[in-house]
């Protein structure tokens, strides 16, 4: 996605929200970052050419060149990318191969993934050997990861991961019903992805917070208002697409059939919800920032998070991802 295209705002509901907030500017050596991470996703074997292609299509590189400020490039910088790479690759495989699919091949996906998460909670146990690309990668990463990291980010993490990986099986079990909107919250809740990135926010910041900071009521509000802001606003902007493949685990899908509201209105709700979650979101962090009796740490990670809610924002309302695909002309008779 080029630069012009990036500050490009949308025409759509999230337009009046993204007016206020500018997209954060590029990292100073995404370039550098751009070619390391087409590099990781090649060599890994996760993406074939054309995959990569599609990747770079839909703006994720762009996206992650500008999540993270201009922290120096290393070892936490490049996790922390591999971490939102990953976890788009395997929204890919979740929602457009494995939706529909009898085979068991999601289960058994999950459960290597999960496996591999094993030793951290069982340190005298030995992994199993990755049988895929996918596994593989994974296993280096999170090897990689928690190099960098403490155990208070670790034993996180891995719950997050595992939450993640247990609610994406739930969705697909759904096989296209659209939740009522108690069950979507509920659902929603349940779901690790944001957690995760919050937790690749953490990481790329070396910041490894304690336990005693993360349980603060303070910050669990402030977490609340990411996910909830994250979740709606990718609902928002997906829900065209989402509906053309058949998902219907889509907050926007939830007040439509269940609560019998034009799509115009659901979309107009949904956008200011997301609205007052930005707005507390920023609030909140904004007072923990300038707290003198919070530690640096804190007060860089709430910036950090702000910072990664505005970068996704204009990402979502702008990549090719969310656009509809033409639908081809019928081929004639040959």
């Amino acid at each position: 996605m080029s630069p012009a295209t990036a500050h490009r705002l949308p025409a759509g509901p999230l337009a009046g929200l993204l007016e206020r907030i500018p997209a954060p500017a590029p990292h100073p050596h995404a370039d550098a970052l751009r070619e390391e991470a087409v590099h990781w996703l090649s060599g890994t074997g996760l993406l074939d050419r054309e995959g990569v292609e599609r990747l770079l299509e839909q703006g994720h590189l762009e996206l992650a060149s500008r999540c993270w400020g201009d922290l120096p490039p290393g070892p936490a910088l490049r996790a922390a990318t591999q971490w939102l790479l990953l976890g788009w690759i395997l929204d890919d495989r979740f929602d457009r191969h494995w939706l529909g699919d009898p085979s068991d091949e999601p289960d058994r996906t999950v459960r290597e993934l999960a496996a591999l998460l094993g030793p951290e909670l069982d340190p005298g146990a030995t992994p199993p050997a990755p049988a895929t690309p996918l596994a593989r990668a994974f296993r280096t990463l999170w090897q990689d990861s928690i190099a960098l990291a403490g155990p208070s980010w670790r034993a996180r993490q891995t719950a997050d991961f595992r939450s993640y990986l247990e609610s994406s099986l739930d969705f697909l079990r759904l096989r296209g019903a659209t939740p009522t909107v108690p069950q979507y919250l509920s659902h929603r809740d349940q779901d690790g992805a944001t957690r995760c990135a919050a937790g690749a926010v953490e990481l790329a910041h070396r910041l490894d917070l304690a336990e005693q900071f993360h349980r603060h009521p303070q910050l669990v509000d402030l977490r609340t208002r990411f996910d909830h802001l994250i979740g709606w606003a990718n609902d928002l902007c997906s829900h065209r697409v989402e509906t053309a493949a058949g998902h219907g685990n889509n907050l926007l899908s939830s007040l439509e059939v269940h609560e019998r509201l034009p799509r115009d209105a659901a979309a107009a709700r949904v956008a200011a919800l997301c609205e007052a979650e930005l707005t507390t979101l920023e609030f909140l962090a904004e007072g923990i920032a300038r707290g003198s009796h919070w530690p640096p740490q804190v007060r860089c990670y709430v910036r950090a998070l702000v910072r990664f809610a505005h970068a996704l924002l204009h990402w979502s309302a702008t990549t090719a991802r969310y656009r509809p695909q033409p639908v081809p002309p019928p081929r004639g008779r040959e």
